[in-house]
C-alpha cells in the first residue's frame, strides 16, 4: 500500500512539475526584435584593389616558376601576353594540361608543360573572367 500511495503521490507532483493541468496554456506575448532588419547579401563587384588583376598574375607566377624554368628571362609584358593566351584557351574549353604557351617548352616527364602549367594556373585565379 505505501508503494501505491507513493507512486501516486510522485506522478502527482510530476503532472504539476510538468505544468499538465486542465487550464489551456496562456500564449505567450510576442517579443518585439532588438535588432534592425539585415539588409540582404549581394556579391560584391571585384576593385582594383583586388588580389585579382595584373600585379597579382606577375607575383604568383614569378613565385610559382621553377628555377630552372625555360624563360628565366621573361618580361612582365611577356608573361601577361602568355597570361591572356592562357585565359583564351581556359574559355575555349581547351584541355589546359596539354596547352604549351611558351615557343620550344619542353614536356616534363608526364608529357605536360610545366611552366605552361603555373602560368594557366595564376592567369585562371587572377586575370581571367
Amino acid at each position: 500500500m505505501k508503494r501505491t500511495a507513493l507512486a501516486a503521490t510522485a506522478a502527482t507532483v510530476l503532472l504539476l512539475l510538468t505544468g499538465c493541468t486542465s487550464a489551456p496554456a496562456a500564449k505567450p506575448a510576442p517579443v518585439a526584435s532588438t535588432e534592425a532588419e539585415a539588409a540582404p547579401l549581394s556579391a560584391e563587384s571585384p576593385s582594383a584593389t583586388d588580389e585579382r588583376g595584373e600585379e597579382a598574375f606577375l607575383s604568383e607566377v614569378r613565385s610559382e616558376l621553377r628555377p630552372d624554368n625555360v624563360i628565366p628571362n621573361a618580361t612582365d609584358a611577356q608573361l601577361l601576353e602568355a597570361g591572356k593566351k592562357a585565359c583564351e584557351a581556359i574559355a575555349s574549353g581547351t584541355n589546359t594540361l596539354l596547352v604549351s604557351l611558351i615557343d620550344g617548352e619542353p614536356t616534363n616527364g608526364m608529357g605536360y608543360y610545366s611552366d605552361s602549367g603555373v602560368i594557366i594556373t595564376a592567369a585562371r585565379g587572377t586575370i581571367c573572367d
